[in-house]
């Protein structure tokens, strides 16, 4: 899946992936980690990073550092691109990961997440992070998913129960052959139904 959007000049890559597709060169990509000792999930999760930003950039020649708050640093052509960008993924029970990334050239901050819809996690942290009214939507996994990219975009200093609260927006939710959107901290949020997973990303100006 990818997006692309001319007013706010992003673009998102939505990469799934099973273990037979490990990438065997991560270290090019990520020069700065000890790609040795990664486990196997988490090489897969981050072949399919450099899947998304490969399709992204249509090139090979970038790497990834890291902030010292663990932020993801794009270098292209061996030199910051200046570029916002934010990486996220996860892996399922049965070894298939998804993995996500957005970029921006005009905003200095962006933020995007994706999370299982079926991950036994939500309900055990969904009182300590969300509303009742958020709960009461019975869409933990778009909630968590919205707040998660609004706090990579927008924090830190942010509470995610108190300070970010997320709303679907009437007429979009339901329909998933269309772009959905969701609103938080008053800003628009791109969601996007990937399987048994969900990407939310932006703002979207």
């Amino acid at each position: 899946m990818s997006f692309h959007d001319m007013k706010s000049e992003i673009e998102l890559a939505v990469f799934r992936i099973k273990g037979e597709e490990i990438e065997l060169n991560i270290g090019k990509y990520y020069p700065k980690r000890a790609v040795v000792n990664l486990s196997k999930s988490k090489i897969l999760e981050l072949t399919g990073v450099i899947k998304c930003l490969c399709k992204i950039l249509k090139s090979e020649d970038w790497h990834i550092e890291h902030k010292k708050n663990g932020a993801p640093i794009l270098f292209e052509n061996g030199v910051n691109s200046k570029s916002s960008i934010s990486i996220s993924h996860t892996i399922n029970n049965e070894g298939v990961a998804y993995s996500a990334v957005v970029l921006s050239r005009e905003q200095e901050r962006i933020g995007v997440d994706i999370v299982l819809k079926n991950d036994s996690r939500l309900a055990r942290i969904s009182n300590r992070v969300m509303s009742d009214i958020e709960i009461e939507t019975n869409r933990l996994a778009e909630v968590w998913a919205c707040k998660e990219a609004v706090f990579k975009a927008r924090g830190p200093g942010l509470d995610f129960k108190n300070d970010i609260k997320v709303e679907f927006i009437e007429g979009v939710q339901n329909n998933h052959s269309q772009p959905q959107f969701l609103s938080a901290y008053q800003l628009k949020w791109l969601l996007s139904n990937e399987g048994e997973a969900v990407v939310v990303m932006g703002p979207i100006l």
